[in-house]
């Protein structure tokens, strides 16, 4: 008796959707969005923190896709090719609107301690990124972004970032180092009040909670010329190694 089962269909990679696209396959531009509208719009919100307008910013990288797609010449770098689109497009957006970007697509909320890395561990690293992510500047933000949170590596980043890949590999290595300054000042900012220091203790008495490029300086500066808070930030190298730890993993 003859088999019945169906053979499984296959799925077409990348380039064969960007080429069947390029010439004029509506059914391949459909597949293109249905794979990439997700992961672009949660990367549109990272830089506009708003769900609508990063709404519109996928769409706007989708017709600029569908018109410049024939101009593509490595097809198999589709993937990169639409993340520089779709930072030109929320970059530009920003630049229109006269607004920060800002990593806001996780509460910022985070509570360390001992325990299982749980769901709700998961939530509350994501959380601490959220917030140390808030004291980078605008291009460190955009590389963490990609790269921990997207996924991006080596040429993709790079081609993602309209850099060379030395020059990729440089902005990861500053922001590793400054992305665990960020974390640390994050930290001992935090329980300032109970630690001991009276001095840092005072200049964050009126803090907001907010976090900034400012407030990171300011603070890990701070660190640095005292033996307190330097001993205490050395005493939190657990909680920073699991934070540092799972975000430099990606980064490298």
């Amino acid at each position: 008796m003859a088999s019945t089962t169906t053979p499984p269909v296959r799925t077409l990679s990348d380039a064969e959707l960007a080429i069947a696209a390029a010439a004029g396959d509506r059914v391949a531009l459909g597949a293109i969005y249905h794979r990439y509208a997700g992961r672009l719009h949660d990367y549109c919100v990272g830089l506009v923190r708003d769900q609508h307008t990063a709404a519109d910013c996928v769409q706007d990288v989708f017709c600029i896709a569908a018109a410049e797609l024939p101009k593509l010449r490595e097809p198999d770098k589709l993937r990169p090719w639409l993340y520089s689109i779709a930072r030109r497009t929320a970059l530009r957006t920003l630049h229109e609107r006269r607004r920060e970007p800002a990593f806001d697509a996780v509460p910022d909320t985070a509570a360390l301690g001992p325990g299982p890395f749980t769901l709700t561990a998961q939530n509350e690293l994501a959380a601490l990124v959220v917030a140390a992510a808030r004291g980078l500047c605008d291009r460190d933000r955009n590389v963490l972004e990609l790269a921990y949170r997207q996924g991006l590596a080596g040429p993709e980043l790079a081609e993602a970032l309209g850099v060379s890949h030395d020059c990729a590999k440089k902005l990861l290595q500053r922001l590793r180092h400054t992305f665990e300054r960020s974390l640390g000042a994050l930290l001992v900012a935090r329980r300032a009040a109970q630690h001991g220091c009276p001095e840092l203790a005072a200049a964050v008495s009126d803090w907001d909670g907010q976090f900034n490029v400012l407030m990171r300086k300011r603070i890990a500066r701070h660190i640095e010329s005292c033996p307190t808070c330097e001993a205490y930030r050395r005493s939190l190298v657990s909680s920073v190694a699991m934070v540092g730890c799972a975000v430099i993993k990606k980064l490298t």
